[in-house]
């Protein structure tokens, strides 16, 4: 049977309808965040509202005010939606603002690569430096090194356009060019031409490979942080009631979801799952689990209706910061294991299951959190609150339900150390409680608990690095309330963060002796009226600056409102297509090998390294020398994901002062968790490359229309059949 392939061009009204692309309300968090991936060597992390440094873990939760460190011979790399953000040696990088419109970052020193792949309408995507604030202005490879003494930053523009800010006036960065800006009270720029490859970009562009043949991208959306670790530990079927699903490998005997990992405290969500497995992110925050088959599989959406299509939306997801269901109440025990006092447990919810936030949102953001898994959008708001944990479908699957004790949640400790089992006379008696446990958590639940401290004191930036005044073209929001002065507050809110109100009275109450941070905004007028001069060439011959367009009184560039949703276009997949299919045309190049930047070679014969050579070709002016990405440490301990190494190894916010740009690992044998699987999907899969569906900046193959093609692909040979759902039971034999 032939298999008809639909794009939906006009699913615009589709989404509005679900009230998908409603005005995000100031109540609302956002439903972007970021994710840290991977780590190598000495990283150290230090969140929004907390004076302390801890050792970084893979699958955080990264978000507004938090910030990260890479010492010597360190590196690390995070998600935020599709783009990645990866930090040389010896480099501070924090998050100054994200939400659904700004992703703004602070770099103090060090070296960090972007790679953008999509900057919708409205977006801000920008770095700000002690010498400039830069602005990304279109998706691409971007490279941006500043020194030690942060009196030197520079900007490698591989593929897109950037601009910078600084001094009250800007000028632009096209492809293949280096900007280099010099001092801080009197700066002046320079442009050159880009030089060669060094070995940091040779191990960026690897990275970018793995993520450009992640075949995980042709069933959930980009945007989604962790697609790109589901291929090596799982693979992918095809079930008529849940549609895609993900199954991982390799997991040990009795495993259930929400189990290796533990809990941590992230404003605004509240009590957030870290998950231990490599590949622990997304299938965490987004979609929901199911038993079926005798196995645990993570459906991503929604199935297609009787005689219909999977639809899967290649659109930015809603961050949840756990999917589950939580139970328990007041005098609910479980067993001496857990201190024979009152215990905290919960269940995974499964598809169709409405997630309910602890924290304060808007209707419309219930509707967005759940629209791709609640398959009757319009009565998400409306549902039966749940009071009996048996109505939930795994509560009675195995390993289902999960139960430790509230120090347990409190401190971050780990769950798969200190859980019990439950039995079905003490679920029986258990009450659903909601989202969130009525639990207050500590100082080292927001830190990361036990696990991030197991090292030792963790490595910090230098003093005069974390408090160095940055260029800000966009304002910083307000600084984090400290965590000292929120708990007591959340101490009578039942375990739920705080509501927009509250937070706005703790933040007004805040003295300066309970601040974490140093955040210093000077106006641009005072820099003006001290007779500083303005942003000046280096050498004659080179573009003049133009003054900074839209700033306000204060010195800075307020973002412009989006001019409307995006159009949102979703790709089809049937059900259970079968017969011949053409072959799928070539994949899309890699972004590093677009425009006139000579591409790396194809893959050719591993080398010794593990990689398959790069070639660095010359640039007819070599970037002078500055902060080195430096080598990885040892042989390369990764955590988070499983990757190669190249054959050469190489190098506002807590403490830090913002100035307004217009003013002037593996286990421990070394092998790897899990290999990668080809998927079992029935049928045929359907994807595209590139920008055909918003999945990035590879470029879609184009039809006679302009419109993005559709690659059709002929499942891979499975394994057995798919899995067919049946009652929850104790599996006869563990999936291998």
């Amino acid at each position: 049977m032939n298999t008809r392939l639909i794009i939906l061009q006009g699913s615009v009204a589709l989404m509005a309808a679900t009230g998908v692309f409603a005005p995000r309300l100031i109540a609302d968090p956002p439903a972007r965040v970021g994710r840290l991936n991977y780590l190598d060597g000495a990283v150290s992390f230090r969140p929004a509202s907390i004076d302390d440094w801890a050792a970084a873990e893979p699958n955080r939760t990264i978000t507004t005010g938090d910030r990260l460190w890479t010492d010597v011979n360190s590196r690390a790399e995070l998600h935020v939606g599709s783009s990645a953000v990866r930090l040389g040696a010896q480099t501070e990088f924090d998050i100054v603002n994200l939400d659904d419109q700004i992703f703004q970052a602070r770099l103090a020193q060090g070296s960090v690569t972007l790679r953008i792949r999509s900057v919708e309408g409205g977006e801000v995507d920008e770095l700000d430096t002690p010498n400039g604030a830069i602005t990304f202005g279109a998706a691409g490879e971007y490279r941006v090194d500043v020194d030690e003494s942060g009196s030197r930053s520079r900007l490698t523009v591989w593929s897109g356009g950037a601009e910078v800010t600084s001094a009250g006036s800007s000028f632009q960065v096209n492809p293949h060019q280096v900007a280099t800006v010099n001092g801080t009270d009197a700066p002046t720029y320079d442009l050159t031409d880009a030089g060669a490859y060094d070995d940091w970009d040779t191990w960026c562009i690897t990275r970018d490979r793995r993520e450009d043949a992640s075949k995980s991208a042709e069933y959930v959306s980009r945007e989604m942080p962790g697609y790109e670790d589901l291929d090596e530990y799982g693979h992918w079927t095809v079930m008529a009631q849940y549609g895609n699903v993900w199954v991982p490998d390799h997991v040990e005997a009795g495993w259930a979801p929400y189990h290796t990992g533990h809990w941590v405290w992230v404003d605004p969500w509240g009590w957030t799952w870290v998950d231990s497995a490599p590949w622990g992110y997304a299938p965490y925050h987004y979609g929901r689990w199911a038993y079926a088959g005798g196995a645990w599989v993570w459906a991503p959406g929604n199935p297609a209706p009787r005689g219909g299509v999977i639809v899967v939306v290649r659109r930015r997801p809603v961050f949840a910061p756990a999917l589950v269901a939580f139970v328990g109440g007041p005098g609910w025990s479980v067993s001496v294991g857990v201190g024979g006092g009152e215990a905290v447990a919960w269940v995974p919810l499964g598809p169709g299951e409405v997630y309910r936030p602890a924290y304060t949102a808007s209707p419309t953001y219930v509707r967005q959190v759940n629209v791709t898994n609640v398959t009757n959008v319009t009565n998400i708001t409306n549902v039966t609150n749940v009071t009996n944990v048996t109505n939930y479908r795994n509560a009675n699957a195995p390993g289902g339900v999960t139960a430790v004790s509230r120090t347990t949640v409190a401190s971050g400790q780990s769950v798969a150390r200190s859980a019990v089992p439950v039995s079905r006379e003490q679920l029986a008696t258990a009450r659903v409680v909601g989202a969130a446990p009525s639990v207050v958590p500590t100082q080292a639940g927001v830190v990361g608990g036990s696990q991030a401290r197991t090292a030792g004191p963790s490595a910090r930036p230098p003093a005069a690095v974390m408090n160095r005044a940055v260029v800000a073209r966009t304002p910083p929001p307000p600084a984090a309330v400290p965590f000292a002065r929120q708990q007591s507050l959340l101490a009578t809110n039942a375990g739920r963060p705080l509501a927009a109100t509250q937070m706005t009275q703790a933040r007004q109450t805040t003295t300066a002796s309970d601040r974490t941070d140093g955040l210093v905004v000077k106006p641009a007028g005072t820099l003006l009226a001290a007779g500083r001069a303005g942003l000046t060439p280096a050498r004659p011959g080179i573009a003049a600056v133009t003054p900074v367009r839209g700033a306000t009184s204060t010195g800075y560039v307020q973002p412009k409102a989006p001019a409307g949703p995006p159009v949102a276009q979703p790709v089809v997949q049937p059900l259970a297509a079968r017969g011949s299919v053409p072959a799928p045309p070539p994949a899309a190049q890699p972004l590093a090998a677009k425009a006139s930047v000579p591409a790396p070679p194809p893959a050719g014969p591993v080398q010794s390294g593990g990689r398959p050579p790069v070639a660095a070709t010359p640039r007819t002016s070599p970037q002078p020398p500055l902060a080195a990405a430096g080598p990885p440490s040892g042989n390369g301990t990764v955590q988070g994901a499983r990757v190669r190494r190249v054959p050469t190894p190489p190098g506002a916010v807590g403490g830090s002062v913002a100035q307004p740009a217009g003013g002037g690992a593996p286990p421990a044998n070394g092998k790897p968790v899990g290999v990668a699987q080809p998927p079992l999907a029935a049928g045929h899969r359907v994807g595209t490359s590139g920008q055909g569906v918003g999945t990035g900046t590879g470029g879609a193959p184009r039809g006679a229309t302009g419109k993005p093609a559709v690659l059709v692909r002929k499942g891979d040979s499975a394994k057995g059949p798919p899995l067919k759902e049946h009652p929850a039971a104790p599996p006869k034999e563990q999936p291998k």
